[in-house]
């Protein structure tokens, strides 16, 4: 993706995220906090997904913010961005991908379908949402963990 399909992409995704929120992800990636990833179906942006390479769980990466176009759920795009994480995972030498979901998140039934399995106890997950008008608010949604292991032989 490049700096200036980030409108294109809040179009596509339907304003949420916000096109504010996708600069801010953008910003986050150019100082190193994350690596924003967009999923593409025929020169269509239909997705994306943020990871991360981390030591909150031990040789981990973390997978977060995926969204998928509403005109492209339910159609593999979702679970195709997961697999390609998990991909990356293992070329990278990983052991687990980790993710947090709301509770009442209908995609748990699809992460728990790729091999996720619940972590410890709900918590509440704060995040900031960028505004177009350029405020931030604060989110707390209750969450819970969901990790799936690697295997790092092809």
């Amino acid at each position: 993706m490049r700096r200036e399909e980030i409108g294109a992409l809040a179009e596509s995704l339907e304003g949420d995220p916000t096109e504010a929120q996708l600069r801010n992800r953008w910003r986050e990636q150019e100082v190193g906090f994350r690596e924003l990833w967009v999923a593409e179906v025929d020169g269509s942006l239909v997705g994306t997904v943020s990871i991360s390479e981390t030591e909150l769980l031990p040789r981990a990466m973390h997978l977060f913010a995926l969204e998928v176009a509403p005109s492209w759920r339910n159609r593999g795009i979702g679970a195709a961005i997961v697999r390609q994480v998990v991909a990356e995972a293992r070329k990278r030498r990983r052991g687990r991908v980790y993710l947090e979901v709301r509770v009442d998140n209908p995609a748990r039934r699809l992460y728990h379908r790729l091999g996720f399995r619940r972590l410890g106890d709900d918590f509440v997950n704060p995040w900031w949402r960028y505004l177009e008008d350029g405020r931030q608010e604060r989110v707390e949604e209750v969450s819970l963990r969901m990790v799936r292991r690697v295997t790092l032989r092809d």
